[in-house]
């Protein structure tokens, strides 16, 4: 199996590294930020993506997440 790197929502082009300093300043969890930048809220596929960013600080993943 190949190498994956995910480091971004798609839909939005938004970095996880920059919208986790930004999801921490405010306070935001997974809703807040599907309603305040619309990533995680088109195709859905960074969600998992998203909730384990947030329990982990963690803005680069090298597996695959399924919800």
């Amino acid at each position: 199996m190949p190498a994956v790197t995910i480091t971004r929502c798609v839909c939005q082009r938004m970095p996880f590294a920059t919208l986790l300093p930004i999801a921490r300043a405010q306070g935001w969890t997974l809703d807040d930020i599907m309603r305040e930048t619309g990533c995680g809220d088109q195709c859905g596929l960074c969600r998992p993506y998203l909730r384990k960013m947030l329990a982990s600080d963690t803005v680069v993943f090298n597996e695959v997440l399924w919800e």
